[in-house]
């Protein structure tokens, strides 16, 4: 089975222009991504971009880039475009990883479940869920609700993504909601396989999505199952500039 990583990146960002090749304890944030998705057992990894200085720098640290329209508006449309570009040469994966370019702290470990996850043959999506502990994320419409399954050999189905709480429990004061029900954070890391990623080109925006805006909604509405593993990991991605002096912090206690 032949896995590989998508990264998608582009250079404008309203809330934080150039992010990409931003420095980060002195590695740009995307070559930091990017050596982080060395260290899985995907077997290729490219960064799909819109910009001619990211693609640059990727190959010039010695990465894998390719150009993609600077029209497309969400990272799936990136990293279809970039698969589209790959088949033309001849070059075939079974399994797809989009992993998302402002996280240079990503655990490979986190990735290597969602390749595994595809040992399953009917897997059409998958993707992490991570426990959520505290009151206020559970109630941050920024953080990703999701709803699912019970879980079988690790694995569940996903019911439902939200940015609202639920589920919503009618009789009970909302400071107690955590500890009489467990509730998820969705991992914005998604495993696709080739022939589910073909097929979601072709789909247009459901109404759900339109509500929630939730590119992943749209997956659920049109019949496809979304595969979900938990892990412990919860991202530590780069929006804005504040957010740089966060991660090298904790890359500063992880090396000492």
């Amino acid at each position: 089975m032949n896995s590989l990583i998508v990264i998608p990146s582009r250079y404008e960002s309203t809330r934080f222009p150039g992010k990409p090749l931003h420095k980060i304890a002195g590695v740009s944030l995307i070559e930091r991504v990017y050596r982080q998705c060395e260290r899985s057992k995907a077997d290729d990894i490219i960064v799909a971009t819109d910009d001619q200085r990211i693609f640059d720098h990727v190959t010039d640290f010695g990465g894998n880039a390719l150009m993609t329209s600077a029209k497309l508006t969400n990272g799936t449309e990136r990293v279809i475009e970039a698969c589209e570009q790959i088949i033309d040469e001849n070059d075939e994966y079974d399994v797809i990883i989009n992993v998302q370019g402002d996280e240079p702290l990503i655990d490979p470990k986190d990735i290597n479940r969602i390749v595994d996850m595809f040992d399953e043959e009917e897997t059409d999506i998958a993707t992490l869920i991570s426990e959520i502990k505290s009151s206020e994320e559970l109630f941050d419409h920024n953080v990703v609700k999701a709803v699912v399954t019970d879980f079988e050999d690790g694995v569940a189905d996903a019911l439902y993504f939200s940015r609202s709480p639920i589920p919503y429990q009618r009789d009970m004061d909302e400071s107690k909601w955590l500890e009489n029900n467990t509730y998820y954070r969705h991992i914005g890391l998604y495993g696709f396989s080739a022939e589910a990623l073909a097929s979601i080109k072709w789909l247009k925006e459901s109404e759900l999505e339109k509500a929630e805006k939730l590119e992943q909604l749209r997956w659920l509405q049109n019949h496809f199952v979304v595969s979900v593993a938990r892990t412990k990991n919860k991202p530590l991605g780069v929006d804005t500039p504040e957010d740089v002096a966060v991660v090298e912090k904790v890359l500063k206690s992880t090396a000492s």
